[in-house]
């Protein structure tokens, strides 16, 4: 059992590094780790959308959750993306991150089918029954998965199974967002996955920012958080500023090639993507880092 105690701050849904022959290479991701936490990010996210983990093998999966959490060893949360389109897949690989000592699970709404509400609500009970008082973050990301968590279902899933402590929203829906908040109550912790929003995320009650940007630049993501602790509402400002500008020379995640460019640039050779996805055309590149040099953060 994990006793939840809350989340707050940077989270960052780390790329997946894969070697030469496109397997997961555990040392370049402990040393993605190793610079992820130096630069300031209070927690990891792992097999998410940006670690590519709906590509990756079931077998895979478990292997990345156990070399994080291993490598993390206490120093920050661990948070790993469990999801699948099935429930019988989603529980069993949150019974193995609860097992290998993952601070908790993220679970994406199951893509592909259309379902409804109280499709949803059997899938994700069922999921936090079988790992009884183990922490649980939902994932919403409609215009990725298709189907949405209404604010009605979450307050039924909080009342019908309390080990759901959270949610990661990468919907720009701030008003959906502040309901969250409401129907999640005291203890729940609700993060936003929009990096445009993040300032007025926080302002709303955000607890943190699930960021994939922050896989290539993780400290201005850490300087808005700390400036809004800090009560600095022109620090934070300015930093959004900044942060708007990273999510347009990077494309805002569309394709995780361009945070493992900018990795290998700043010494984290993380090597491909996985197919289907694709690498950056030589334009892409050159566009790339311009933009970087533009924005004089090497």
């Amino acid at each position: 059992m994990n006793a939840w105690s809350g989340l707050r701050g940077l989270v960052c849904p780390m790329v997946t590094p894969f070697n030469a022959k496109g397997h997961v290479d555990s040392a370049i991701t402990q040393q993605l780790v190793d610079f992820l936490l130096s630069h300031g990010v209070h927690a990891i996210f792992a097999g998410g959308t940006t670690g590519e983990g709906m590509l990756l093998r079931l077998e895979e999966r478990r292997a990345l959750c156990e070399m994080v959490v291993e490598h993390v060893a206490g120093r920050a949360p661990v948070i790993v993306h469990t999801g699948c389109i099935t429930t019988a897949d989603t529980i069993d690989l949150t019974r193995h991150a609860q097992a290998v000592g993952a601070t908790a699970a993220s679970i994406i709404v199951p893509y592909f089918y259309t379902l409804d509400d109280q499709s949803l609500f059997t899938h994700f009970v069922s999921v936090a029954q079988a790992v009884s008082a183990y922490p649980l973050f939902l994932y919403t990301f409609t215009s990725n998965a298709k189907n949405g968590i209404s604010p009605a279902l979450l307050e039924r899933l909080r009342s019908a199974a309390p080990n759901i402590v959270g949610i990661k929203s990468s919907n720009p829906d701030l008003l959906e967002f502040q309901q969250y908040i409401e129907v999640g109550g005291e203890g729940f912790t609700a993060l936003c996955g929009v990096d445009a929003l993040m300032l007025p995320a926080l302002a709303l009650g955000a607890h943190g920012q699930v960021s994939g940007n922050s896989n290539a630049f993780p400290e201005p993501f850490r300087a808005l958080y700390d400036a809004v602790t800090a009560g600095d509402l022109d620090q934070a400002r300015s930093k959004q500023q900044l942060i708007r500008r990273i999510c347009q020379v990077l494309k805002d995640g569309l394709h995780p090639a361009y945070f493992k460019a900018v990795l290998t640039l700043r010494g984290i050779p993380a090597g491909c993507v996985r197919s289907p996805m694709r690498e950056l055309t030589v334009g892409e590149r050159r566009e790339l880092e311009r933009g970087i040099r533009e924005l004089d953060l090497l």
